[in-house]
C-alpha cells in the first residue's frame, strides 16, 4: 500500500511538472522542480523525440601543485568515453550513476527551453504578466546552468582526484565537445567526420569529493 501511493505520488508530481506555463505554475513551481531536477527531469519529447543529430562528451583539465609547490596546468583528458565504456562492461551497478552525473550536467548546461517557453520568449508583447513569465523562464535558464555547473564541477574533481592522486588540485577546468553527424548527404561516413566544437568554463576551484 505504501509503496502504491509513493508511485502514486511521484507520477502526480511527473505530471504537475510537465504542464504547460501558466500563473499557478510559475507561482508554485519550485517545490515540484526540486524533486524532479536533476535526476527525475524530462520532457514530452521524450516520448516523440526528434532523431539524435551530435553527441557530447566531457573533457577535464587539472591544476595542481605538487610537494615542491610546483604548480602544473594539465592537458585537457576525456572522461566520457571511459565512463561509458565502464556502464557496457558493469551495467547493473553504481557504474549507471557515474556516467549519469555526467551526462545530466552537461544537459543542463545545453537543455532547451520547451516549446511553451520558446512560443512566450517570442510574443513582442509589453504587460506585467509577460514580463513576469518572462523573468521566471530566465530564472529558470541561469538555475538550471548553475546547477548544471556545479554538478560538472564535481565530476571533474573526481576525475582529477582520480587522475593526479598524489598532487593537490587546485582548480579544474571544465569543456564540452559537441560533435554533429554528418548530413544524410554523406551518411555512409563515420561519425567522426562530422563538425565538432568546443565550449569552454571558466576554471572552477576543486571541491573534495570520491575518486572516479
Amino acid at each position: 500500500m505504501g509503496l502504491a501511493l509513493l508511485i502514486a505520488l511521484h507520477f502526480g508530481i511527473t505530471l504537475a511538472y510537465l504542464t504547460p506555463i501558466n500563473p499557478l505554475k510559475l507561482r508554485v513551481f519550485q517545490p515540484v522542480k526540486g524533486y524532479m531536477e536533476p535526476f527525475f527531469s524530462q520532457r514530452w519529447t521524450l516520448f516523440a523525440p526528434n532523431v539524435v543529430a551530435q553527441s557530447r562528451a566531457l573533457l577535464v583539465a587539472c591544476r595542481t601543485e605538487d610537494a615542491h609547490q610546483t604548480r602544473r596546468e594539465h592537458p585537457f583528458v576525456d572522461i566520457t568515453q571511459p565512463l561509458r565504456d565502464l556502464k557496457r562492461r558493469h551495467r547493473l551497478t553504481p557504474a549507471d550513476r557515474l556516467d549519469r552525473a555526467q551526462i545530466t550536467g552537461v544537459t543542463m548546461l545545453h537543455a532547451q527551453d520547451d516549446e511553451a517557453a520558446r512560443r512566450l520568449l517570442m510574443k513582442p508583447e509589453d504587460t506585467p504578466a509577460y514580463r513576469e513569465a518572462v523573468a521566471a523562464v530566465e530564472q529558470e535558464r541561469e538555475v538550471r546552468r548553475a546547477h548544471g555547473t556545479r554538478l560538472l564541477a564535481r565530476v571533474a574533481s573526481a576525475a582529477c582526484r582520480s587522475l593526479h592522486p598524489d598532487d593537490r588540485i587546485i582548480e579544474v577546468g571544465i569543456r564540452v565537445a559537441t560533435l554533429k553527424a554528418p548530413p544524410f548527404s554523406r551518411r555512409m561516413e563515420p561519425e567522426d567526420a562530422g563538425e565538432t566544437t568546443f565550449s569552454d568554463l571558466p576554471w572552477l576551484p576543486y571541491e573534495a569529493t570520491e575518486t572516479l
